[in-house]
C-alpha cells in the first residue's frame, strides 16, 4: 500500500531537482539541434537558378518567376506556406544552393511582411533569334564546368566560356535562320530552326 506512494514521492523529488526538459521561449532562444529543418535559405554563390526546388516542394511554397525584359529569374520562398520537409535541400542539383537553417521563428502581424520571403535573383540566357528563355547563366556556367572539355561542343556554351574573357554583344533578329546562325546562344526550337530550314528551305 506505501510502495506506490514512495514511488510518486521518489518521482517528484527526481523531478525537481533535475533540469527542465522545456525551454523558456520566447523570453529565451532556443539552441536548435543541428539536423534541426529550419526556414530554408538560398546561397546565391551557390544557386544556379534551375527552379529544381520549385518542382520537389510539396506545399508550393517556393515559386520561380522568369522577366525576359530584365533578362532575370527570381526564386521566392513564402515562410508561412513551408513545412520545413528538406526537399529543396535534399533535390538541391548544386547541393549547397539552397540549405535548411537553424532559424524557426517567423513571428509576424503582417503576413507580406519582407522577413516572411526569402528570394534571390539569376540572370538568364535569353534566345539571340526570338527572345525566349534558354536558361540561368549561372546554370549553364555550371553545366560547362561539370562536362569539361565536351562543353566546347555546344554554342551556347562555348559563348558563355567567352564571355568569362571579353564582352559579347547579342546580334539582332533576322527574318530567316541560316547555318551561320549556329554560333549563336539559341533555344533548342531555334537551333533545330538553324539546321532543318537551311537544309530543306524550298523543298
Amino acid at each position: 500500500m506505501f510502495l506506490p506512494k514512495l514511488r510518486e514521492v521518489k518521482e517528484a523529488l527526481t523531478s525537481f531537482f533535475t533540469a527542465p526538459y522545456t525551454t523558456k521561449f520566447p523570453f529565451e532562444g532556443h539552441t536548435p539541434a543541428p539536423e534541426f529543418r529550419g526556414l530554408p535559405k538560398y546561397n546565391a554563390d551557390y544557386c544556379i537558378g534551375c527552379g529544381a526546388c520549385v518542382q520537389v516542394c510539396p506545399p508550393s511554397a517556393i515559386t520561380m518567376t522568369d522577366d525576359t525584359e530584365k533578362g532575370v529569374r527570381t526564386l521566392t520562398v513564402n515562410y508561412t506556406s513551408c513545412i520545413h520537409c528538406g526537399q529543396c535541400e535534399e533535390h538541391c542539383v548544386t547541393e549547397k544552393g539552397i540549405q535548411c537553417s537553424n532559424e524557426y521563428s517567423i513571428s509576424v502581424m503582417d503576413l507580406k511582411a519582407p522577413e516572411v520571403y526569402e528570394s534571390v535573383e539569376k540572370e538568364l540566357a535569353l534566345c539571340e533569334a526570338c527572345g525566349g528563355i534558354i536558361a540561368p547563366k549561372d546554370q549553364l556556367r555550371w553545366i560547362k564546368h561539370r562536362l569539361g572539355a565536351k562543353a566546347y561542343a555546344h554554342p551556347n556554351l562555348l559563348l558563355e566560356t567567352q564571355r568569362e574573357f571579353f564582352d559579347l554583344t547579342p546580334s539582332r533578329p533576322k527574318a530567316r535562320l541560316r547555318r551561320e546562325d549556329q554560333i549563336k546562344e539559341l533555344c533548342p526550337k531555334c537551333r533545330h530552326k538553324v539546321v532543318v530550314e537551311d537544309e530543306f528551305y524550298g523543298f
